[in-house]
């Protein structure tokens, strides 16, 4: 019993140390433009996007709610970083674009982050990094998703999408 106390009491560490502060950390470069790392990740969507892409797609991709986005696009819309255009075939249908500013943006958004992203591989090495995403993913999978909670109903989508 005493080391699954201590087990607990290091997540409780690592909790109050690191991971609370983990999206503080990761949102600080997006943070300087006015808009969240959510925000940003929308961003990336429309950029990446092979397709025309939707508000409706967005929320499918983020899992969350048509009205959640909603709100998320609101702010880039604010901030011109992106615009809708509606499609001429179904009027209903909204297709999201970056703005030019938008795509400055996200391309210095990006760049902060790869850069980011090789300071760490430089620090841990890319096995280590590989490992720990895997870990990551793999809580989430076995545990995050089961719990009986609003995460549960989450992880049904992402147990069906394989993510």
């Amino acid at each position: 019993m005493d080391k699954d106390k201590e087990l607990f009491d290091g997540f409780i560490q690592s909790y109050l140390f690191s991971l609370k502060y983990l999206q503080d950390f990761i949102s600080a470069p997006a943070a300087e433009y006015g808009i969240s790392f959510d925000q940003f990740l929308i961003m990336r969507e429309v950029s990446d996007a092979k397709n025309e892409i939707t508000l409706m797609d967005v929320a499918e991709l983020h899992r969350v709610s048509r009205s959640a986005i909603s709100r998320q696009i609101s702010g880039l819309l604010n901030n011109d970083y992106v615009y809708q255009r509606i499609d001429p075939n179904d009027r209903r249908r909204k297709i999201l674009k970056l703005t030019p500013e938008g795509k400055k943006v996200e391309a210095a958004l990006l760049e902060i982050g790869l850069k980011r992203a090789r300071q760490w591989k430089k620090i841990f090495g890319a096995k280590r990094l590989d490992q720990v995403l895997g870990f990551i993913k793999e809580f989430t999978q076995e545990v995050v998703t089961k719990e009986p909670s609003y995460f549960a109903a989450r992880g049904e989508t992402i147990k069906k999408s394989g993510k």
